[in-house]
């Protein structure tokens, strides 16, 4: 197969982006970067992996899961189905976690619902001194998790906690805890891609209104926050009016973060 052969099969299969797709197949599976697949444009693909691969995306299987890792914030992270794929949105959350822990002596900070420790992992990369708590419901989750501590060299620095984060799960007391919990609601479920409906859906939605497990972090979270302290969770970008009205009526002191598409999309809790 060419690459214009392979941007056809996937086209032919709905793929979003099928050029990109292609090349990204060929240069992981053949170790031939975009300039050279750009320079022989009518080189012709004929290993078996490459073959299965364009086969499982034309079946709408998420890219991520069939090259078996994607970027996050500048660093590589081993995915599979049984985490989520990292996503340009959450690096909102991200960077505020950075901006607030980077220049914090000792920082200590948690990550709730961490799925494959990208937020957590990403913040320990750029806070040298910082150490951090994920906190993961699903073992083989957690262990995508220390897998990618390991790979990206934050392994001493990052302790692994297997819970329920509707109960408390923390020790201590922290400078920012951050959360990317499951927000999806049950309706916006019947809506979603063949490629997010491979992704594990116990970490997409809560089965409801997608509010229930950000009650719950909104409930017992803020205690365990030094003062001066943040608690910042990523929600739907239409459920911002919903999150302040929750907190608001636990007495949080709270505003929301737009992200690049001028969306509501993190909400800040300040201690």
């Amino acid at each position: 197969m060419t690459l214009s052969e392979i941007i056809k099969e996937l086209e032919a299969g709905g793929v979003e982006s099928p050029r990109f797709d292609a090349s990204v197949l060929i240069e992981h599976f053949e170790g031939k970067s975009r300039a050279v697949q750009l320079a022989f444009p009518e080189k012709d693909y004929t290993s078996d992996s490459l073959a299965t691969a364009v086969n499982r995306r034309k079946n709408r299987e998420p890219l991520q899961y069939i090259i078996g890792e994607w970027e996050f914030m500048g660093h590589t992270f081993k995915v599979s189905p049984n985490c989520l794929i990292p996503r340009a949105d959450t690096e909102l959350l991200c960077s505020l976690a950075i901006d607030r822990l980077k220049d914090t002596p000792d920082a200590r900070f948690a990550d709730l619902c961490t799925g494959s420790g990208c937020i957590a992992i990403s913040v320990l990369c750029e806070c040298e001194s910082a150490s951090g708590v994920a906190v993961e419901l699903y073992p083989e989750t957690l262990q995508i998790c220390a897998e990618n501590a390991v790979r990206n060299h934050v392994a001493d620095r990052l302790h692994t906690v297997l819970g329920d984060v509707c109960s408390n799960c923390l020790e201590g007391e922290f400078d920012v805890i951050v959360s990317n919990p499951p927000y999806v609601t049950i309706e916006e479920m019947k809506d979603i891609t063949p490629e997010v409906a491979m992704e594990p859906p116990h970490a997409l939605t809560d089965g409801g209104d997608g509010l229930s497990i950000i009650r719950k972090i909104l409930e017992i979270y803020p205690s365990k926050i030094k003062k001066n302290g943040i608690l910042a969770i990523e929600f739907g970008w239409k459920q911002g009016p919903a999150i302040l009205e929750i907190a608001k009526s636990l007495n949080l002191n709270a505003h929301i973060l737009k992200d690049t598409e001028n969306r509501d999309r993190v909400l800040v809790v300040n201690i």
